[in-house]
């Protein structure tokens, strides 16, 4: 179950929007910032909670273009933030039960926050999107040796236009395009990570992109790279197009995720995965790769429910990992009432986490 149900109080939940750090009068901070803005403040220990009436996030399954408008109001307050105060954003469409469970989420991700806010510093994100004109890119590879001779062999052939000698010389192109666009894009990369601290690279879309990055920049350091843009620009003499969109929050570097888990959800995992309540993540991981050899094909046969069966262990196997990474790292706490906390619901364990892209870290690593 996660936070993002609402599910844990009979109280209007509360909106999460970011972490900051907490400091004297943070909660007028925020609250004063604008009469639209609705926005206050959670502080427990060295971080608090901006939270909010928040945006309706609608209901489960929508598509990304009924999800746009919502986002796009959340992005705008998260910037809002930022221009205040250093931020982890948290994931869209986060609620918390009641401000105790804020503040447990607070007390529980404490490490988390601050090993994200050692490694970021006073740093933003930057989305650079670098694309070439395939009308100019095409005619030269024409005159790439391979092409070349595959089309005089073709023309000797006399097949120039049967079909399957199109598709051999289109598959051929296409494999020249791909290369070039790796190489270019290999060094564009290596010429851009010595304008950030971290990089992380995704998988071009459409063959007009040679590359699309995210970058995590000093906010102090926004003008520099954008005049290292400028003269990568004039480097490749008009050749390449490079847009970029940002400063924004580093959501792809540093997200706050939270996940509460009733104590019924961890027992139905751990009777699947057949492992004790004490089981430690190492334990966890034997008990999943055991299981799932046992629904390979090879060993088991194909079952008609097999993949059912499969995601169920992985779902369980995710979840025990967390609860055992929790446990060791801080005694497992409940989120009931301790020190003043208000109960969210009996013995529910609440992860928080802080994922970067494809990668997470929490506050036992």
């Amino acid at each position: 179950m996660s936070l993002q149900d609402g599910s844990l109080g009979s109280t209007p939940p509360i909106y999460v929007y970011a972490i900051v750090p907490a400091c004297p009068g943070v909660a007028e901070k925020f609250g004063s910032m604008s009469p639209g803005s609705r926005l206050d403040a959670i502080s427990a220990g060295p971080f608090a909670a901006v939270i909010g009436d928040g945006v309706d996030v609608g209901e489960p399954g929508q598509t990304r273009e009924q999800l746009a408008p919502r986002l796009l109001s959340h992005q705008r307050t998260i910037e809002q933030i930022m221009r205040a105060s250093p931020l982890l954003p948290v994931k869209f469409g986060t609620l918390a039960p009641d401000e105790g469970s804020v503040r447990v989420i607070l007390e529980k991700g404490k490490a988390a926050f601050q090993a994200a806010f050692d490694r970021l510093g006073a740093c933003v994100q930057m989305e650079l999107l670098v694309s070439w004109d395939l009308k100019k890119v095409l005619p030269e590879l024409a005159r790439d040796e391979a092409i070349a001779s595959l089309k005089r062999k073709l023309e000797r052939e006399g097949a120039a236009d049967d079909q399957a000698a199109r598709a051999e010389l289109g598959k051929l192109v296409k494999s020249v395009l791909d290369g070039r666009r790796a190489t270019l894009a290999s060094s564009l990369l290596e010429q851009l990570r010595s304008a950030a601290e971290d990089v992380i690279a995704y998988p071009p879309t459409a063959d007009q992109v040679v590359l699309h990055l995210v970058l995590l920049t000093r906010a102090d350091g926004v003008q520099a790279f954008y005049q290292h843009l400028e003269a990568l620009d004039a480097a490749y003499d008009g050749r390449l197009m490079f847009r970029c969109v940002g400063p924004s929050a580093p959501y792809s570097f540093a997200t706050v995720e939270i996940q509460a888990v009733d104590p019924a959800t961890l027992v139905q995992a751990r009777r699947l995965l057949d492992v004790e309540q004490s089981a430690t993540s190492d334990e966890v991981r034997a008990a999943y790769r055991r299981l799932a050899r046992s629904l390979h094909p090879d060993l088991a046969g194909a079952g008609a429910d097999d993949g059912a069966r499969m995601a169920a262990l992985t779902e369980a196997y995710q979840l025990l990992v967390a609860n055992a990474t929790f446990r060791r790292g801080d005694g497992e706490q409940s989120a009931n009432a301790r020190g003043g906390l208000a109960e969210t619901t009996n013995a529910t364990s609440i992860h928080v986490f802080v994922r970067r892209q494809e990668s997470a870290f929490d506050g036992a690593r």
